[in-house]
């Protein structure tokens, strides 16, 4: 009940007369040991939530008594649970936006149609907002539903329960056990090739899943009237209306009701795990791991995660009982800002005890920084797909988490809420903006560049096969201390071998053939002594391969070839990377720097350099000198930089190597100090991260830089 008993409004509706439609039913449900009405409208389902005491009231509306005298009677009976003036009207203006009311007079009362109108005006609002979730509805489902009732009841009882656990634990298991194959095989889901069987597959998966809503709610008596298409950021999905099951009584059937799709798609993710280890190479194999991919990470990923107003937020709000909970968190967070900064006494928290404090907090706070993240990463997706429309989100955003809100707190420091507080109200705003502008665009705040590379000794070479063969011997081992000419490991080629008898062969018949044309014909010498030439040529490259196939070390240093004693017996091919000749007296830091950063790198604007190597975060390395290579690249100093080796560099995946980046950029060169050498862990090959200290700047200045870098990076303005 409102701390205010009467309403400078109540003129407007006391005379009407109105009352619940015949076709409302009442259904009532317990929520944390409190009971509530759920009212329903059976033919329009239409749905209206309220308390008891609400429900009470709302009971008592007849046409035959005015708002008003109902009112009187009902603070008479009930003057404890009676609603006060103001809830009346706001309670008949929900009715009324419901199409849960009728009258026998005109409904043109003026504070009812001013609610609905602003009601209105906030759903079509929130429509043209969400215009990149549009539904169109095709077909009502509840009669063939209501024929195939039988097929219903087995395929959501115990039986089918008991079929689903297996298949999930057979799925989980083959999943965990071909972990390696699956991470590699996910590299190329987003191909070009594939892209057109991923959206069969989603398309269908959505299928079964609103299948499963229909299909459980229809078990405990709900009613399906829509199955249409929703077009979600663009992609025509299919969508089935189970909101009947709100007006459940058992909070445990709702919550099934929900969680009915992402166990169908749980269990066809289990069933293409299966289908996809014991298949091979082919489309049948393809598609299953498209399947086990949307119907288990998608699904978590969306209508599992609690913070997204799907499946997993109404499972939640149901296990929470607490109807509504985002809009009841964000009324909560209203009422923290309105109470206790702008103190407006009469403000009155959305939680009915302790217990829903929490949640209403808890919840309001993550659900607001996880929308913003997600706002802002679809926002960024568009501006890449389609420019114009991506501009357009990022400026309803702007609008809807800004601009909007700022309107409503100036609407609301001039209305009658703050009027007994209006001066504090007007004052706590005005030094929060005050202090917003001074943090954001006064103070300085330290600045700095982070940037990933990689430990190379100064002094180092790579070791590659030149003639193809098999390891035969090893003469020096990972790790091993070795000289210059020193003999690392020795190859066979049979083939080869052959090659040069039958070289040897071919050239002494060439020297007796030119011996008796010594004899016979002067003519012909001209040619036998080519020939003779032609095969000592060929002998000395066959023999100065033969000798290629002893590997030996072209400076000293450690031998750094932690694999090759694996490959003792095996053949190799030329160019085979055998391994790395390191010398440790010396080493440097390599790492790469973005175009649209290495402006301040060149004008030298930077005052100190440190450097965190992977595993030694806890020992910063101070550079006295850090040079800058000044031209573009694009191949990465190590393969371990790039996507393919675990690092955060965008690369070419159609090449092999892994080690082309997508985009050009700068090197960063600086020479590790010899007394840092002796106190660290220093190996070739090492990662680590480099943080270039800048000048302080401010908030807004550091901002409006990485938002103009953005731009620059992704749309060449």
């Amino acid at each position: 009940m409102a701390s205010t008993i009467f309403s400078d409004s109540w003129f407007r509706v006391s005379g009407l007369r109105v009352a619940l439609l015949p076709s409302v039913e009442v259904k009532a449900q317990s929520f944390r040991g409190q009971t509530w009405h759920v009212l329903q409208d059976t033919y329009t389902q239409r749905y209206f939530r309220a308390s008891a005491q609400a429900c009470n009231f709302i009971r008592s509306l007849q046409t035959s008594k005015t708002v008003e005298e109902v009112w009187e009677e009902f603070v008479n009976h009930h003057p404890e649970d009676a609603p006060s003036q103001e809830e009346v009207i706001q309670l008949l203006s929900q009715l009324h936006l419901s199409n849960l009311l009728y009258s026998l007079q005109q409904p043109d009362n003026e504070a009812i149609i001013e609610r609905y109108k602003k009601q209105k005006n906030k759903e079509v609002l929130g429509k043209l907002a969400s215009f990149l979730y549009v539904r169109i509805p095709l077909w009502n489902p509840d009669p063939w539903l209501k024929r195939i009732q039988p097929l219903v009841l087995m395929l959501t009882g115990w039986g089918a329960f008991a079929v689903w656990l297996m298949v999930m634990l057979g799925g989980l298991l083959t999943a965990f056990n071909h972990r390696s194959a699956l991470i590699d095989q996910s590299e190329g889901v987003l191909s070009l090739g594939n892209l057109p069987w991923l959206y069969v597959c989603l398309g269908s998966l959505k299928l079964f899943h609103e299948a499963g809503h229909a299909f459980v709610c229809k078990r405990f008596g709900g009613e399906v009237r829509t199955f249409g298409v929703m077009f979600l950021l663009l992609t025509p999905l299919p969508y089935v209306d189970a909101t009947s099951s709100w007006g459940f009584p058992n909070r445990w059937h709702r919550i099934y009701v929900s969680f009915a799709g992402m166990a169908i798609e749980f269990f066809f993710a289990a069933a293409g795990a299966l289908v996809w280890a014991n298949t091979g190479p082919g489309l049948t194999h393809s598609l299953a791991f498209n399947v086990m991919l949307i119907g288990s990470v998608s699904s978590i990923l969306f209508n599992g995660n609690p913070l997204l107003r799907f499946d997993a937020y109404y499972m939640l709000s149901d296990f929470a009982e607490i109807p509504n909970l985002y809009q009841k968190a964000q009324q909560q967070w209203k009422y923290f800002g309105d109470r206790y900064l702008l103190g407006t006494i009469a403000a009155q928290s959305k939680a009915s005890d302790e217990r829903e404090w929490y949640w209403l907090t808890l919840y309001g706070l993550l659900s607001f920084v996880y929308l913003m993240v997600v706002t802002l990463g679809i926002s960024l997706f568009l501006l890449d797909q389609w420019l114009p429309l991506g501009l357009l989100v990022l400026g309803m955003t702007l609008y809807g988490k800004l601009i909007a809100p700022l309107y409503q707190l100036g609407k609301h420091l001039r209305g009658n809420a703050t009027q007994a507080n209006r001066q504090r109200a007007l004052g706590t705003t005005a030094a929060i903006g005050v202090a917003l502008v001074v943090v954001s665009a006064v103070i300085p705040f330290p600045d700095a560049i982070k940037t990933q590379g990689i430990l190379q000794a100064n002094d180092s070479s790579h070791l590659y096969l030149q003639t193809p063969g098999k390891l035969d011997t090893l003469y020096a081992r990972h790790g091993d201390r070795v000289r210059k000419g020193q003999r690392i490991a020795s190859f066979q080629n049979p083939d080869l071998q052959s090659d040069i008898r039958m070289v040897e062969h071919a050239r002494e018949e060439a020297q007796v053939q030119y011996r008796q044309a010594l004899h016979r014909s002067h003519s012909e010498l001209e040619a036998f002594q080519q020939k003779l030439d032609a095969l000592d040529a060929r002998l000395q490259d066959l023999q100065e391969q033969l000798e290629r196939l002893d590997v030996v070390s072209d400076q000293d240093g450690e031998w750094v070839a932690p694999e090759l004693h694996e490959l003792v017996g095996s053949w190799q091919q030329r160019g085979f990377a055998l391994g790395e000749i390191v010398d440790r007296r010396s080493f440097r830091f390599v790492a790469i720097v973005a175009q649209e950063e290495a402006d301040f790198l060149f004008k030298q604007a930077f005052k100190k350099t440190e450097l965190r190597l992977a595993g030694q975060a806890d020992f910063n390395v101070l550079l006295p000198l850090v040079t800058i290579i000044p031209y573009q690249s694009q191949r990465l100093p190590s393969v371990a930089l790039g996507w393919l080796g675990g690092g955060e560099i965008a690369v070419n995946t159609n090449e092999p190597a892994g080690d082309r980046a997508k985009e050009s950029f700068y090197l960063l060169r600086a020479d590790i100090p010899a007394a840092h050498l002796r106190e660290m862990t220093v190996l070739h090959g090492l990662s680590g991260t480099l943080r270039i200290e800048l000048a302080s700047q401010p908030l807004y200045v550091q901002a409006y830089r990485a938002v103009k870098q953005l731009v620059q990076k992704r749309y060449a303005l």
